[in-house]
C-alpha cells in the first residue's frame, strides 16, 4: 500500500503492464482514475507473484496483495458515505447491527468488496445485499444454498481503511 505521490509518467514506468493492461488503462479518460489504476499495478509489480493477486485504490491510496490462495484487498479513503447506497448493499440484519454496535459503514463496504472480489468468478451474479452477509470479522456467502466464509483483517490509518480477506471455509456442495 502506498500514498500516490508519483507523476503519471513515473507510474507508467513502475507498473510493468502487459499490452492488454496498458491498452485498458490508456482508455481511462479521467487522469486521477488512471493514476489510481497505475499505482495499484505498480504496487503489484513490487510483490512476488504467488498465483493470486488483488488490487485496490481510493485516491490518494493504492494497494496490492499476492498469495498462493484466493485473496482480496479493498482500501477506501474515509469520507462521508454516499447517501442512499446503504439500501443497495446492506441486508436488514446488517443495518440493525450497524446501528446497535456503532460499526463503521466503510468497514461493512470494504468487507463486502473483498468478498465480492474473491467470489465473483464463481457466480454469474452476486448481490452485496442478498448474497453477502457481514458478520464482523468475516463475510458469509449465502449463494447457491451453501455457505462460504471469507475471513477478514482490517487495517486503519489516518483517513483510510483497508480490509484483506481469504476463504476460510469452502462452499458446501
Amino acid at each position: 500500500m502506498w500514498k500516490i505521490a508519483e507523476s503519471e509518467e513515473q507510474l507508467w514506468d513502475l507498473s510493468r503492464l502487459s499490452a492488454e493492461e496498458a491498452a485498458h488503462i490508456g482508455q481511462i479518460t479521467h487522469e486521477r482514475r488512471r493514476k489510481e489504476s497505475l499505482a495499484a499495478r505498480a504496487a503489484r509489480a513490487m510483490l512476488s507473484s504467488s498465483g493470486f493477486y488483488s488490487l485496490s485504490h481510493s485516491y490518494p491510496w493504492a494497494a496490492a496483495i499476492s498469495a498462493p490462495y484466493p485473496v482480496a484487498i479493498d482500501i477506501e479513503r474515509l469520507r462521508p458515505f454516499p447517501a442512499g447506497v446503504c439500501e443497495y448493499f446492506m441486508h436488514p440484519s446488517e443495518k440493525e447491527r450497524f446501528m446497535n454496535e456503532n460499526i463503521s459503514i466503510w468497514k461493512v463496504w470494504c468487507s463486502k468488496e473483498v468478498a465480492y472480489k474473491i467470489l465473483s468468478s464463481k457466480f454469474d451474479s452476486l448481490s452485496f445485499r442478498h448474497d453477502l452477509l457481514f458478520l464482523g470479522e468475516r463475510v458469509v456467502s449465502m449463494k447457491s444454498g451453501g455457505s462460504c466464509e471469507i475471513g477478514l483483517a482490517f487495517f486503519h490509518g489516518e483517513g483510510w481503511l483497508m480490509a484483506v480477506g481469504r476463504v476460510e471455509s469452502p462452499e458446501k456442495s
